[in-house]
């Protein structure tokens, strides 16, 4: 056991300052969505949404496998087992690799990303106080870890929920600042998006793999690091998305706005009818 966290800290260190230059530093971005019960305005809501034409990215739901013998389903190697490939470890350099370790790396897992969870930190309080609340009614909250590309890289992250009426695009991205371009509406439309998210994904994770090679260090020696054998599986997860609800007529309650955030604060979006909580902290 003690080799193979020594074997993994070696990993790290060699890999480290790659990983710097390929915009994988991971955000973890929580937000709440609410109505207000009792609106007071008598504003007239005219203008009508306009979803990005873009190609958007989507919660990512990875598939469930499970192995399985009597199914011949030709293996394929999976992200780690490429990453762990080929490292051997040398015994006599194993205490300056220890030294120069430091327990803050982190090397990203492009697998990790968009993947909503309802298990709120910053907001957590927050959400509850509104919750408790009746001059507002939460329609959904939850967070999700993802990078924040370049504003030429960017995608919007595209989620609807067609039962609780409401849906958002939200890109983050970075120029010198870290900016948001939010827009949200209340109701269910009808917007032809472009999912790119396995895409997205396998970009990074390419990306990751590549730089693994060219930094990768020769370090021979006695030491076997045995990585789990092939597994052949089948996958289970099945598409629970299938409740289908018409879309309304015309979309005229909405935010768009984009503006300039900051790391470890909580941003606030309004609108007379609802409201959008943001935040957004690095990990």
């Amino acid at each position: 056991m003690k080799l193979l966290k020594i074997f993994l800290i070696t990993i790290l260190i060699h890999n480290i300052n790659a990983y710097e230059d390929l915009d994988l530093k991971e955000y973890e971005i929580e937000i709440i969505i609410f109505k207000y019960s009792q609106s007071t305005t008598n504003e007239t809501f005219d203008a009508e949404f306009i979803a990005p034409a873009d190609k958007v990215l989507k919660f990512y739901n990875p598939s469930l496998k499970i192995n399985s013998d009597l199914y011949k389903i030709q293996y394929n190697e999976n992200f780690f087992n490429k990453l762990l490939k080929g490292f051997k470890l040398d015994p006599r350099k194993q205490n300056s690799y220890i030294e120069e370790a430091n327990e803050s790396i982190k090397v990203s897992n492009p697998k990790k990303w968009y993947r909503k969870s309802n298990n709120l930190d910053v907001l957590k309080k927050l959400n509850s106080k509104l919750e408790k609340n009746n001059e507002y009614k939460v329609l959904d909250s939850f967070k999700w870890i993802q990078n924040i590309d370049s504003k030429d890289d960017s995608k919007f992250l595209f989620h609807e929920n067609v039962v609780k009426e409401y849906g958002i695009f939200l890109k983050l991205y970075r120029s010198r600042f870290l900016h948001v371009d939010i827009k949200s509406y209340l109701g269910v439309a009808s917007n032809k998006t472009n999912d790119t998210t396995d895409e997205n994904i396998q970009k990074y994770e390419s990306k990751i793999l590549k730089s693994n090679q060219t930094n990768k260090i020769n370090i021979t020696n006695n030491l076997k690091l045995n990585l789990n054998e092939p597994n052949r599986y089948i996958d289970i997860n099945q598409d629970k998305d299938d409740l289908k609800i018409e879309s309304s007529e015309i979309i005229n309650i909405f935010i768009d706005e984009e503006r300039r955030i900051f790391n470890e604060e909580i941003h606030y979006f309004d609108h007379p009818k609802f409201g959008i909580i943001l935040s957004v902290n690095d990990v």
